[in-house]
């Protein structure tokens, strides 16, 4: 319990959602701690979640406010489950929700967040949205009553981390207490209308995110002033969630370690895990035991829970699987049977985890670039003013990287520092705002060696010298077209001047540089798809205006080398564009590759560089389970300049033969049904 590091090692974890209400006498009322715990156990859990307070607002000890859940007759069940954990060797995470709390909302109205509409929480009419009583960070009253519960929780119990759930922005707040802040802070009145050109409204959206930060930080404050060694965690799923959560790449800071929620796919996993193990080293991915928060009773298959854990391991990360209580305080023990069957065999590969990640591309996830230029003019509270075409971009270049086989990760800003020691390309997909620190960071990384694709808005106003570009501006068609040049030929091999490569977005305007290589021209429709009195075809907008506009560049920069896109290429998620996009990677690789995976494009092998050798996780990831058993499987690995002793496949350490030529070792693998672990040993 006084072990800062514990979560390094620690990969098995819980999670029982407890957001019950006290309407009926009933609810929560059969809560027993040591059946709790006994779930905990059948499940071969290391660490636990364990609520101290819920959403509904009520706490789950005896709370200093007097908000304890009455169905509990003033029992401790809180510190019930926390002795009993310990007691079975299970360390414990205390769960404490932020924000989202019915009863600090009814407190005391000044607490509330006030929408541009002047409702608030639990005045909302969406059935959902209304249950929920919604605190502002920025309320002093509310940030009182949060310090005065902490510290009560801190003191009287011992456990080795908190986390810290909803510490987000639900919606735009324009509350007493925010508006105090804004005049004082910026001056003038508080913006209502989105406009991502406009320097009040981004000096606003700025403040959001400094204000969100600068409450994380007040909270984990609190907890490291009685303790220091107790970890924070603050709930970081909204990493990919709109500009109105506020949520960026600084949250990490007030965390010593990342870990969120997530419900969407295995390609989406993948990309959550590399990024959080890119910022972050040791994580925790949460998702629920239903296939999301909504459903109660419908359980995922065990399938798919064993691949969503191996999802996290295969990323040195921790797997939480989150249950929910009944409302009378009983839990599934039968469900928790099942899951110790996944969670055993889980453990069996866990002292075989660490080292760091070998990937030769980086697609750069800028956090602050989680809007759209074309929602300026909408309402703050427009549901349709969240759209975000960096994180598609971002999202699609995964997919296509994992299903070519072609090693990469994920990255932060904080990453680009030592960016040229690890990577071979980063990839930049349509980043919207990039900032002058991280714009130097991409020069110096080029200057260096390093290789870079770009695409759409990234780096125009920043990096034009880099990109062998001059900007210009932005075609007002959002279907445009890209034709090859003759040198462009072999980036877009399925495209031709009449007939090219087809985006369904907007594409930059540009003057090539005299040093840059043009591979690519723009292309335009006969006529804009508003006009609906003039086409040409009356379904679709056939290329008809062949502009000469750069489409595609390649430029060389000090020692390194960069392919710049007007549009994002990766975005469109078909065969021609994934090709394309390919070719690009390729090229800047130049055909060389650290792990050469010949394999199905649902398998993903993921490699971590250890002191002693290389561990090689491989999933067989099909979207229907469970998964059609794949054969013939080849891997190729670059070993540095080192030589190969032994490969062993894990955790039984069977030898797997294996040859070695050109400082590349090669083996065939047995055939693959969710998930396979191998180790490569240096001599």
């Amino acid at each position: 319990m006084n072990n800062p590091n514990w979560h390094k090692k620690n990969y098995r974890r819980n999670l029982v959602d407890m957001h019950i209400n006290a309407w009926d006498p009933e609810f929560m009322s059969q809560f027993d701690p040591k059946a709790y715990v006994d779930c905990m156990v059948a499940a071969n859990v290391s660490c636990c979640m364990v609520y101290a307070n819920s959403h509904a607002g009520y706490a789950y000890w005896p709370a200093p406010d007097g908000n304890q859940h009455p169905g509990l007759k003033g029992r401790d069940i809180f510190g019930e489950v926390v002795d009993l954990c310990h007691k079975n060797n299970i360390e414990v995470i205390a769960y404490y929700t932020l924000i989202y709390d019915n009863w600090a909302y009814n407190r005391d109205p000044v607490w509330r967040i006030v929408q541009a509409d002047g409702t608030s929480g639990m005045e909302h009419e969406d059935e959902n949205q209304g249950r929920y009583g919604l605190a502002c960070p920025n309320s002093e009253g509310y940030r009182e009553f949060t310090k005065k519960q902490v510290t009560d929780l801190v003191t009287k119990y011992e456990f080795e981390s908190i986390f810290f759930d909803m510490t987000f922005w639900p919606s735009v707040c324009y509350c007493p207490n925010c508006k105090g802040r804004f005049e004082k802070e910026i001056g003038g009145v508080m913006p209502r209308i989105i406009n991502w050109k406009d320097d009040k409204w981004n000096a606003f959206q700025d403040k959001r995110e400094k204000w969100l930060n600068e409450f994380a930080f007040y909270c984990t404050n609190i907890v490291k002033g009685l303790k220091p060694q107790v970890t924070v965690n603050h709930q970081y799923s909204l990493i990919t969630q709109s500009w109105i959560r506020g949520v960026v790449e600084d949250h990490t800071d007030p965390c010593d370690y990342v870990g969120g929620d997530f419900y969407a796919g295995t390609t989406e996993q993948g990309l959550i895990c590399k990024l959080f193990n890119s910022l972050s080293g040791s994580f925790e991915f949460h998702t629920s035991r239903c296939i999301g928060l909504g459903d109660h009773t419908t359980i995922k298959t065990m399938e798919h829970l064993k691949l969503q854990s191996c999802i996290a391991l295969a990323h040195n990360g921790a797997f939480l699987f989150i249950d929910a209580i009944d409302p009378v305080g009983t839990m599934n023990l039968d469900f928790y049977k099942k899951m110790g069957i996944i969670l055993k065999e889980f453990q069996e590969y866990e002292t075989y985890l660490g080292g760091s990640i070998i990937a030769d591309t980086a697609i750069l996830y800028d956090m602050w670039s989680k809007f759209d230029f074309h929602d300026s003019g909408k309402s703050v509270m427009d549901p349709t003013a969240q759209k975000m075409p960096h994180l598609d971009a971002v999202v699609s270049a995964a997919r296509c990287l994992k299903e070519k086989h072609i090693p990469y990760t994920v990255i932060g800003r904080r990453n680009l520092k030592n960016a040229i020691a690890k990577y071979k390309v980063i990839i930049m997909p349509d980043i919207l705002r990039l900032s002058d620190e991280a714009a130097e960071d991409i020069r110096a990384f080029v200057k260096a060696g390093g290789k870079v694709y770009a695409s759409g808005h990234s780096g125009l106003s920043r990096l034009g010298d880099v990109f062998g570009i001059e900007y210009l501006g932005e075609t007002t068609q959002r279907l445009t077209y890209l034709a090859p040049t003759d040198k462009g030929k072999k980036y877009l091999a399925d495209s031709s001047a009449k007939y090219p490569l087809a985006l369904n977005t907007e594409q930059q305007i540009v003057k090539a540089l005299p040093a840059a290589e043009v591979l690519a021209t723009q292309t335009l429709p006969y006529t804009e798809r508003t006009d609906t009195g003039c086409f040409a075809s009356i379904h679709s907008n056939p290329p008809g205006k062949a502009t000469g506009n750069p489409a595609l560049v390649k430029n060389n920069f000090g020692k390194g080398r960069i392919i710049w896109a007007a549009g994002p290429i990766e975005s469109h998620g078909q065969n021609f564009q994934d090709k394309a996009f390919i070719a690009c990677i390729e090229d800047l690789l130049d055909n060389a590759k650290s792990v050469e995976f010949e394999a199905p494009v649902s398998t993903e092998a993921i490699c971590f560089a250890q002191d002693d050798g290389i561990i090689i996780s491989v999933l067989n990831t099909q979207a229907v389970l469970p998964p059609v058993t794949v054969h013939d499987l080849h891997i190729a690995l670059d070993l540095k300049g080192k030589q190969c002793a032994r490969v062993l496949l894990l955790p039984g350490k069977k030898e797997l033969a294996f040859t070695e030529a050109g400082g590349k070792i090669k083996f065939d693998m047995p055939p693959l049904e969710l998930f396979h672990m191998f180790k490569v040993l240096y001599k």
